[in-house]
């Protein structure tokens, strides 16, 4: 696994085993609080010299008008310096491509075609169908390679396989998702301890981790425990996208036919206590359509948008429902007067179709079959909440088409594409106004800014299917049969340097 920088001759594709071999197998370094940079140690409290030597009191310091610091605060400033720290090398480390690669699930028979992140869990999906989940915690006690191997919770042939080669898919399919787009399972998404899985074959199936899983208990399963079934819903064709909306109560899905659809989700105690008993449908709370087939999906959970890219490289906003709050209690709910409405539509790539997208603050971000990445600048108007967009800058870099982007990670965006990168990019600014209250250029106006990405990290394959990051770690696939995580919140050469 190797950073590119831009400019820099490209990498051919790695076999798994390299980047397995090059994986380090350390545990990470936690963050401690420790003693100033100086060596030296905190000053003494103060004394009174006539309590009998007794240390004074950080209120009698205060009410004394004597300076010096109570231990406690002394402590407090010692691990707000610390941890002040940490934070700027962890940042420094994004920007100039200090990751620590590791495994964090090695599949023996399957590979990996999917993955989406709630730390500690992974959700992955499998060219065979399987739904697998795996913790990405570095924790003691099982040998690497061992650990790697083993699952929190499975279900085999979650999805079915109804084809047997690329020539046998559909014309329309083969040139909307691409030649290497394989698997039988083609969206995942995970919020605590629900997943939930789409396939090729058109079903969205919903799951529940296993109540008290653990992979490092002696008695757990080493392939896992099953997971429980939630509920299924059908799709007329090939479900392309699956986003858990938490505060909604539901999961929105994008499908090939077109339509984005709304599934509402029972309580936990009306989950499937019998394995075998998944016959159970999720409620279709809605559906829209956008006009053309629709290849990827994006809720913002704080603005209330979904987003979703199509296949004429159009992107569409819809409204996901306005969040009420309460008044006696601290619960929400999603107000349904408004969910689904189409806020705008409008052409994100005129060269190619729409493959992936992702929320940001202030807008989204679009991925082209092109190797394009697009920052667009949205802003909602008026009552009925209709968006405007603004191109605001263009991220150059990928070499095939953009299949994922993660803007997880407040100061950076990751993406990743067909070529077998990995391309980290400082997040544009899509704020509408600049400091003098003038609208900054976009598609209407001024220079469109672009980018290179700080640097590629190369080594995967061209079926790389998703990458997904926060502001410590990415986990991605790419490697066939391993899922991997790069990790940047220790140094990972251990000798200080950044």
């Amino acid at each position: 696994m190797s950073c590119l920088r831009p400019g820099a001759n490209p990498l051919c594709p790695r076999a798994s085993r390299r980047i397995h071999a090059r994986a380090s197998r350390r545990a990470p370094v936690p963050i401690r609080a420790s003693s100033r940079d100086d060596g030296a140690s905190p000053e003494p409290p103060a004394r009174d010299e006539n309590s009998g030597g007794r240390e004074t009191s950080r209120s009698e310091n205060d009410a004394t008008g004597d300076p010096t610091p109570s231990l406690e605060s002394e402590f407090a400033r010692v691990l707000r310096e610390q941890t002040e720290r940490a934070t700027r090398a962890m940042e420094t480390r994004w920007t100039q491509g200090g990751l620590r690669p590791r495994v964090v699930h090695e599949s023996t028979s399957d590979w990996i075609r999917r993955v989406a992140f709630d730390w500690p869990n992974a959700v992955m999906g499998t060219a065979a169908g399987s739904v697998l989940v795996c913790n990405c915690e570095e924790l003691g006690g099982l040998e690497y390679r061992e650990r790697a191997r083993r699952l929190l919770a499975r279900r085999k042939d979650a999805h079915s396989r109804d084809w047997r080669a690329v020539e046998d898919r559909g014309l329309g399919e083969r040139s909307l998702l691409g030649l290497y787009d394989a698997g039988a399972v083609t969206a995942v998404a995970i919020a605590g301890d629900l997943i939930a899985s789409g396939g090729r074959d058109g079903v969205l199936r919903a799951w529940r981790i296993p109540p008290g899983a653990d992979v490092d208990d002696p008695a757990h399963p080493r392939d896992g425990e099953t997971l429980r079934a939630v509920g299924f819903a059908r799709h007329p064709d090939v479900v392309t996208g699956a986003e858990f909306d938490v505060a909604g109560g539901c999961v929105w899905t994008s499908c090939l036919d077109g339509k984005i659809r709304r599934w509402g989700l029972r309580d936990e105690k009306d989950d499937a206590k019998d394995d075998d008993e998944e016959d159970t449908r999720l409620e279709l709370l809605g559906e829209w359509s956008t006009g053309q087939a629709a290849l990827c999906l994006s809720l913002d959970p704080d603005a209330r948008v979904l987003y979703a890219g199509t296949a004429d490289g159009g992107a569409v906003a819809l409204d996901a429902g306005s969040l009420d709050t309460a008044v006696d209690t601290a619960d929400t709910a999603v107000s349904s007067l408004t969910i689904g409405a189409t806020l705008g539509a409008w052409t994100a790539h005129e060269d190619g179709v729409t493959r992936s997208v992702s929320h940001a603050r202030g807008g989204c971000l679009t991925g082209s079959s092109t190797g394009a990445v697009y920052a667009w600048r949205v802003e909602r108007n008026g009552e009925r909440g209709e968006v405007t967009t603004r191109l605001a800058a263009k991220m150059i870099g990928h070499a095939a088409a953009v299949v994922s982007i993660s803007t997880g990670n407040p100061r950076h965006v990751v993406s990743g594409g067909h070529d077998g990168t990995v391309r980290v990019w400082n997040a544009p600014d899509l704020s509408a106004d600049d400091e003098d209250g003038e609208e900054r250029g976009g598609a209407s106006g001024g220079d469109v800014k672009k980018s290179e990405c700080l640097y590629a990290v190369t080594g995967h394959t061209v079926w790389l299917g998703s990458v997904q990051a926060d502001e410590t770690r990415i986990v991605c696939d790419g490697a066939n049969n391993i899922a991997m995580c790069y990790d940047f919140s220790d140094d990972p050469d251990d000798n200080g340097d950044i």
